[in-house]
This record gives C-alpha cells, structure tokens and sequence, in this order.
C-alpha cells in the first residue's frame, strides 16, 4: 500500500490467494481513502451473560481478515476502539447480541467489533448497517477466535442509502470442533466492499456462509470470501444467491485453500446470480487450492435467466414471465431474511424487500 499526503491512503484489498491474468482486473480491488475515520456509536443491545469489554491490538492483530491488511490499517490509524463481546466457557446463549450501526449524511465512520468464544461455548450476533440519505462511509471490521467446540452464527445486514460506500471485513479463527454460521443480507450501498477470511485450524471445524445481495443502478459490490482449510476433516460450505438489476456491477471471489495436512478436508462453494438486465456486469471466480490430497473441493455457479421449464409452470399458472422474474428475485433475498432470529428486524427487511420501505431510510 502507498500513502499520499498525510491521511490518504492507497489500499488494495480483497486480493485472491492466488492471483489470476492481470488484465482481467479481478486479483484485487483498488481503493483509496481518507483515514480519519471517526468512531460510529453503536446502539448495542447484550444479554446478561455474554461480557462487553474492549481488546487489544495485539489480540485482534492475531486474525487474518478477507480484505486484508490495509483494512487493518486503515482502522488502525483512524485510531477506532475495538469492542469485544466474550462467551465464557461453557455459556449457550440463544438471545442474540444486536448491534445497530446508524449513518447519517456525509458520516464517515469505523469500527472494530471482536468476537471471542471460548470452549464449549454459544453465541450469536445480529449486525445491522442502516443509514439516512445521503453520502457517506461505513467502515467495519469483525474478528472472531472460536475456542473447541465453541459455536458462532454472525448475520449482518447491509442496507445502507444509495449515496454511501461500505467495507465491511471479516476475520476468524476456529479451534477443534468449533463452528462459525455467516449470514449476510446485502441490498443497498453505492461501492461496497465484503471480504471474509476463516481459518479452520483445529480438527473438525467448521465455516458455512450463506449470502443474499442484490445490486442496483449504477452500484458496485465486491467480495472476497476464503475459507483455509488447516486441521484434519475440516468443512466449508460458501453459497451466494443473488439479483443483478439495471447497470449494476458484481465480482465475487470464493477460494477454498487445502493446506498440507487438511487430511479428510471437503469445501463447498456455490453461486447463483439472476440477471434481471442487459446492462449488468457479472464477473465470479470460483478458486479452489491444493496442497493436500485427501481432500474433496466443488464448486459451481449458475448464471443468467430462470429456467424455461420453470416459466411455462408459472406462467400457465396466471404468472407473467417478468412477474416471474421478480418473484424469484424476492424468493432469494426472503431466504436469507429467513434466518435473521430477530422477528421485529426480519418482518421490516421482509416489507423493505416488498418495495413498502426504501433501502437507506434511517429507522
């Protein structure tokens, strides 16, 4: 990364483990931003006996992240304050820890949340990115050491206005036997950027990631998702379902990494976008790596229109054919708003994704 003046940074995130032909454009994205970001005040609500506490750099350090190290050090020199939400060993709590990120116009904000569960431990996490109309950023960083056995289910929600840039960057670590369930509903934002990294380092750890978007006008989302396959029957499961609409702009990177010694490894990765327009980009790069033999890695994506099969059902069911279309729109994003456990927050994205709420209106 190069800095020019004093607070501009040059950064390169969601970079592919292993780049492909440069004059693709797809090994990275390229951005560049001021790092004076000011802290967000977050409206948290936490269960009794999930602990709230700051961290330190040197424990959030430890964790590598999706979009990389100049995510890092843009927050870092913004000078943003980690908060850390713990399960103590043993605890399983159902209640989810909710944390509201509100932007308003011209906000240019950060974050770092860590999230630590030690051994034989549950929790889960519902991160909502919400804004005013208007311009701005949102910049949120999420790191998460998973003791053994210890489990995780993160849903975040970005349905921020159409004038506002996101990055929003993940990092986990996973001990033996433990789990981490991402779930991300992603709708709105001008340039947004989704990277995550989890590393299955002890035997039999887990990461599945379930991922709804849909991206309008001129607007752009880029990701990058990594799962690194360490200890011994790992899995990984990495499904995106989304809408590409009008002129809208998408790359998605998913690697599957097979370390040496990832013995009895399987990784999963799927997606399936519809085109709704002519004018829409659509770039994907499944990638799967491998230095271990005993290992099983698919992955696949489907794209373009509906089957016809399927539209001559629904049409001589009294359905049109671009009624059809947004059906089958709606039916992906309301499956991923399916597995938000908060009712009041799923029955309002459920209302927005029926067109009765615009995406960006501050609640």
């Amino acid at each position: 990364m190069m800095e020019r003046g004093e607070h501009v940074l040059e950064m390169k995130i969601n970079k592919l483990p292993a780049g492909t032909w440069r004059w693709l454009h797809m090994n990275n994205a390229r951005i560049e931003q001021e790092a004076d970001l000011a802290l967000c005040q977050v409206a948290i609500q936490c269960p009794d006996a999930i602990v709230k506490t700051e961290t330190s750099e040197e424990q959030l350090n430890q964790i590598r992240t999706g979009m990389g190290e100049d995510m890092t050090k843009l927050l870092q020199e913004s000078k943003t304050q980690a908060i850390c939400f713990t399960a103590e060993e043993g605890v399983k709590e159902a209640a989810p820890v909710t944390l509201s990120f509100g932007y308003q116009d011209t906000d240019r904000k950060g974050n770092r949340i860590d999230l630590y569960l030690k051994e034989n431990s549950e929790m889960t996490v519902v991160m909502d990115y919400h804004s005013s109309e208007g311009t701005g950023t949102a910049a949120i960083q999420t790191k998460i050491h998973a003791e053994k056995n210890a489990k995780l289910k993160l849903i975040q929600i970005e349905r921020l206005g159409e004038g506002f840039d996101c990055m929003n960057d993940i990092g986990a670590y996973c001990e033996d036997g433990a789990g981490v369930e991402l779930v991300q509903l992603i709708i709105g934002g001008k340039n947004v950027y989704m990277g995550a990294e989890t590393t299955l380092a002890g035997k039999e750890s887990d990461f599945t990631a379930a991922i709804g978007y849909q991206v309008t006008g001129e607007n752009r989302l880029d990701m990058n998702y990594n799962a690194v396959h360490e200890g011994k029957k790992t899995t990984s499961s990495m499904t995106a379902n989304g809408v590409l609409r009008d002129h809208a702009k998408k790359l998605f990177r998913g690697t599957i990494d097979f370390k040496k010694g990832a013995k009895g490894a399987k990784g999963d990765e799927l997606e399936d976008v519809l085109l709704l327009d002519d004018g829409v980009q659509n770039q994907t790069i499944p990638l799967i790596l491998c230095a271990e033999e005993d290992v099983e890695g698919n992955h696949g994506a489907s794209i373009g229109s509906l089957d016809d099969e399927l539209i001559f059902y629904l049409e001589s069911r009294g359905i049109s054919e671009e009624a059809a279309y947004e059906l089958m729109a709606k039916a992906r994003l309301k499956a991923v708003c399916k597995k938000i456990p908060v009712e009041g927050l799923r029955a309002e994205l459920n209302e927005m994704l029926d067109g009765e709420e615009p995406v960006g209106e501050e609640q």
